[in-house]
């Protein structure tokens, strides 16, 4: 289960990694069109290009590469109380992360529904996780 839970943070890094470049290169060149922009609907310009795109002052895709980093971590000891803990800090922000996706800006960006999905899957190995381990 561990080794799940390492994988799936190694996913979600890469992924966030990838924001991260786009956001870099949007900020450099502000007419670059990333994969990622399918059309007007579905976008992951128009969420980094918004003012939700960074919590105090830092990028979402900066903090999203340090929490994967963390929570590989956390699996490879297997410190399954701390895991939990974070895990259900990153499902509950990717759900008002979410909300301002779809409320405010109004876009389908899939690299954000993506880390949306990764954080959802790691609160659930990290559940399970604790079961076997018989934490609570």
């Amino acid at each position: 289960m561990i080794v799940s839970i390492v994988i799936t943070a190694v996913i979600g890094l890469c992924i966030a990694l990838y924001a991260y470049a786009v956001e870099r290169k949007i900020e450099h060149d502000p007419g670059y069109k990333p994969v990622c922009d399918i059309s007007d609907r579905v976008s992951c310009s128009k969420p980094i290009k918004s003012s939700y795109s960074h919590m105090l002052y830092i990028s979402n895709a900066l903090i999203g590469m340090i929490y994967y980093i963390v929570i590989a971590i956390l699996g490879y000891f297997d410190m399954t109380r701390l895991l939990i803990n974070l895990t259900f800090l990153g499902a509950l922000i990717s759900c008002i992360m979410a909300y301002i996706l779809f409320t405010k800006i109004k876009s389908a960006c899939l690299v954000c529904i993506a880390l949306y999905i990764i954080n959802f899957i790691l609160l659930y190995l990290s559940l399970h996780a604790c079961a076997q381990a018989r934490i609570y």
